[in-house]
């Protein structure tokens, strides 16, 4: 009887706890876009035509994008604009476009986004469309971020002590401010990790000219590359 209570407690205890697994995403369900892993992003869009009789403005088109990467036209409602014919080119230019769909673990969702379409006959192109949120590459945008403003580089005391110098690369997303948004920086080449606070340190409290297509601000991730030299002796 004995030996039939200890084999069980080994079992009981061999066993342990059981891992929660979280359920699949549902297909049926429409996810925001804070809820998805990897967001929708656009592939490929029609031609981007001003169209004729059109004011300068901005459409904003809301509108669910299926597990397949299309959007669906019963869900299309414009949150913003007011010209009728922009609203009509803005909400044939977004039906027309074709997205990657967004993921959660890894499966494709059905995800409701906002896209924000820009017609500005001055500018080249005319017309511009993204989705609301999105990061674009230093390479994807016509206007580059500029540094405007910036405080003193602190040089580590140690490293200068010791005559050490360096580099570090901080990776992170401007905003359409030119500030430095919260929890996007991160450190992707040091020659030392004793620098790397001091580089982080000074690109939070930089300030930029913020990158723009076709007039507009968007954000933009920035590599930038903090160099620490030592003074020069006379």
């Amino acid at each position: 009887m004995r030996g039939v209570v200890l084999g069980v407690a080994v079992v009981a205890a061999a066993c342990g706890p059981t891992a929660f697994v979280p359920p699949p995403p549902s297909p049926q369900r429409v996810y925001r876009m804070s809820e998805v892993d990897e967001r929708p992003e656009i592939v490929l869009t029609p031609p981007l035509r001003y169209p004729a009789g059109g004011r300068d403005g901005v459409v904003v088109v809301r509108v669910v994008i299926d597990s397949a990467g299309n959007p669906e036209p019963a869900s299309a409602v414009v949150v913003q604009g007011s010209d009728s014919t922009l609203i009509a080119a803005a909400r044939t230019l977004v039906m027309q476009t074709l997205f990657r769909p967004g993921r959660v673990r890894g499966r494709v969702v059905q995800a409701l986004i906002e896209v924000p379409v820009e017609f500005s006959a001055a500018s080249v192109p005319s017309v511009t469309l993204h989705i609301a949120g999105d990061v674009y590459r230093e390479t994807e945008v016509q206007e580059r971020p500029q540094l405007t403003s910036g405080p003193p580089l602190t040089y580590p005391a140690p490293l200068l002590l010791s005559r050490i110098s360096g580099r570090v690369v901080v990776e992170a997303v401007i905003d359409t401010s030119g500030r430095v948004e919260d929890g996007t920086m991160r450190v992707i080449e040091s020659s030392d990790a004793r620098f790397n606070q001091a580089a982080k340190d000074y690109v939070r409290a930089a300030r930029f000219r913020p990158a723009r297509i076709a007039g507009r601000a968007v954000r933009v991730r920035l590599d930038m590359p903090i160099e620490f030299k030592l003074p020069t002796r006379n």
